[in-house]
């Protein structure tokens, strides 16, 4: 259940979110239109905030004057209405943000597109940094030297370009049905009380990922930039948003020491610390690694941190992760996960149960292909969850999804308690399994109002 009581900065809030733009230059200020909307239309936005919302609804920059609204159309602008003018304190201030048309966050002064070319090192090349590191000379030894210096310097001068920072008290929203940010990442760092929507991210890409030869059995290559990192985030909701490769997707590259190179790292990340967030009605789609909850089994401060709810979104061919969660109490709710024979990434697994993780999960439908070969929940040290009322769509009024034997199958030694060890504190309204494939794809990420 939840209430339907709209207080005065909840519905200053919503009118924010769904304000179509206005007519001033872009970049600059803009009036707000608030008091243009009906209640109606108030009344339309979904409230389900979840654990996001358990000590008073995130309001983002409902608060903000008319001098610190915004729309902006490229990365300087962006950057600009972000920073509040450059100090930390600024960057705090309340604010709301409009996103029109397409961002790309790899763009030098004058909006030119940058490339490798552009933030390579002079001494770097990939030809040398391969006969420096090839496995069978170099060994398992975490490769040093003048190239792999190289590469760092490499990575550090992309990374000064495409990770952009996001302040507390922010509201960030795209503006009608192509408002896309490309090519970079989104940091919401040590910040609180930030809402993100409608908004397409894409193909954060990493043109220098890094090389561990201790990674898995033969080394793995890992990349850098997430579309959306939360890193010591607070009260954070993330709604309507479509996250994806875009047209890169790792199968077009190369490999490198025998290894596939991966060129995009997560989707969205959540981690180190960040706790009371919700990600709500978004499409996750076309990706390897989709969403991390907890980045380390050894960050034991996480622990009573990472209180997460993700309902109604939909992970479309995203090959695993989604999402991996440790430590966390996390909140899983009407989500529908889907794989496609043929796709970019070959389906793995969806809900990553792992170290002291606490989650669950509640009528969530799986619709993958020829399932009996397949488990949508990965076990990885966890030891607890909660599920019920999770269904495959070919037999979505046949028996729950069994999440517990699935995990007990896939370690002889494990121990899985079938209880979460909490209840969900907060009020919100679950739809019957049985809609809710439909409705998840009818309303789950960008440009689909509610």
């Amino acid at each position: 259940m939840r209430s339907d009581v709209c207080g005065a900065t909840a519905c200053l809030l919503i009118a924010t979110l769904i304000v179509a733009g206005c007519g001033t230059a872009p970049g600059r200020p803009t009036a707000p239109a608030a008091t243009s909307t009906s209640a109606s239309r108030l009344t339309s936005m979904s409230t389900d905030q979840g654990w996001a919302g358990l000590d008073g609804p995130v309001t983002g920059g409902a608060e903000a004057r008319a001098e610190h609204i915004y729309r902006v159309r490229n990365r300087a602008e962006l950057v600009a209405a972000l920073s509040g003018g450059g100090s930390r304190h600024s960057r705090d201030t309340p604010k709301v943000v409009y996103v029109e048309g397409n961002i790309d966050l790899s763009v030098d002064a004058q909006n030119r597109p940058l490339t490798e070319a552009d933030y390579r090192d002079a001494e770097f090349s990939w030809d040398a940094y391969a006969k420096a590191y090839e496995p069978v000379t170099w060994g398992k030894t975490a490769p040093s030297g003048p190239q792999e210096a190289a590469r760092r310097r490499s990575a550090e001068r992309q990374a000064a370009v495409v990770v952009i920072p996001v302040g507390s008290n922010t509201s960030l929203i795209g503006v009608g049905r192509d408002a896309m940010i490309k090519h970079g990442n989104l940091m919401v760092r040590d910040a609180h009380n930030v809402i993100i929507r409608n908004i397409t991210f894409e193909d954060a890409y990493d043109y220098f990922p890094a090389w561990d030869p201790k990674d898995n059995a033969n080394g793995e290559w890992n990349a850098e930039y997430d579309n959306v990192t939360l890193v010591n985030a607070r009260r954070v909701w993330i709604d309507r948003c479509t996250f994806s490769d875009g047209a890169r997707p790792d199968r077009i590259n190369r490999s490198l020491f025998g290894r596939p190179m991966q060129f995009h790292d997560g989707l969205l990340d959540i981690i180190r610390g960040s706790d009371l967030v919700t990600v709500s009605y978004n499409h996750f789609k076309n990706h390897d690694k989709g969403l991390l909850i907890g980045n380390s089994d050894s960050r034991a401060d996480d622990e009573g941190k990472l209180r997460v709810t993700m309902h109604h979104n939909w992970f479309e061919d995203v090959k695993e992760r989604s999402p991996r969660v440790r430590y966390g109490r996390v909140h899983l709710y009407n989500n529908l996960y889907s794989a496609s024979p043929g796709a970019d990434y070959p389906y793995g697994y969806s809900i990553g149960v792992g170290f002291k993780s606490r989650i669950i999960a509640e009528d969530n439908v799986f619709a993958l292909p020829q399932r009996a070969n397949l488990t949508p929940f990965k076990l990885w040290r966890g030891e607890r969850i909660g599920a019920s009322g999770n269904r495959w769509a070919d037999a979505i009024a046949g028996p729950d999804v069994d999440a517990v034997a699935l995990l007990q199958r896939q370690s002889a030694s494990a121990s899985i308690i079938a209880e979460p060890g909490w209840v969900v504190p907060y009020g919100y309204a679950r739809d019957a399994v049985v809609d809710v494939a439909a409705k998840v794809r009818a309303g789950a990420g960008a440009a689909r109002q509610p």
